[in-house]
């Protein structure tokens, strides 16, 4: 959920639009815009909605990747300071490859859960006051509109009509609202600082292990 209370949409090949249903020519567009997107991802890798938000693709794209390789990679890094150094020579070869092996796969799988943590979608950690916040902002909406226009005064809707400023009431606006408010924009910094420290965790043993990253 991000800090302003909407969640982020994702970008696909196949966009969902109810407005299109019911309007041929935004269907034949949304279809349009679709074929090109895959022909990107074909010709190129990626397609333009992905490059509008690489990070979301990253998060939602690599993982995946890298848990196949844990799952069907054939080796394990061997070079100094890689996960067999400190068990080599201490066995035979066989249990050397084996212990080697499961090292390897562990690591690519502690990537695979820190960079899910960090993706908005597959975070494991949600916000407790979610529902009750979603709750109030709805009774926020019916009882003064969307955006509050029912709190304006007077004095701002004089002003938006000459100078065109458009004033936003939130439910923190409103007393009855004010503290899930809080509780729940606190909540949501905690959760986001948390991806973060699960998308820097990830990226240190993403770079760490780059150059071993096949197969």
């Amino acid at each position: 959920m991000r800090k302003d209370g909407l969640k982020r949409t994702s970008y696909s090949c196949i966009e969902k639009c109810h407005y299109c249903e019911y309007n041929p020519i935004k269907h034949i567009e949304r279809w349009g815009r679709s074929i090109k997107r895959c022909y990107q991802r074909i010709k190129y890798g990626y397609c333009d909605s992905d490059v509008w938000s690489i990070d979301w693709w990253f998060l939602s794209v690599v993982p995946n990747m890298i848990e196949d390789l844990s799952r069907t990679t054939h080796g394990y890094p061997c070079a100094p300071g890689s996960v067999s150094n400190a068990i080599i020579g201490t066995g035979a070869p066989e249990e050397v490859d084996k212990a080697g092996m499961q090292d390897w796969q562990s690591i690519l799988k502690e990537m695979v859960i820190l960079f899910r943590e960090a993706h908005e979608e597959t975070c494991t950690r949600k916000n407790k006051y979610e529902e009750e916040y979603d709750r109030a902002r709805r009774e926020f909406e019916t009882k003064y509109g969307e955006f509050g226009e029912k709190l304006r005064t007077e004095e701002e809707i004089a002003e938006e009509r000459a100078k065109g400023i458009h004033r936003w009431y939130m439910p923190s606006d409103v007393p009855e609202y004010k503290e899930i408010s809080e509780l729940y924009y606190e909540e949501s910094q905690a959760i986001d600082k948390y991806r973060d420290e699960c998308k820097n965790k990830g990226l240190e043993l993403f770079s760490k292990w780059f150059w071993n990253l096949w197969d």
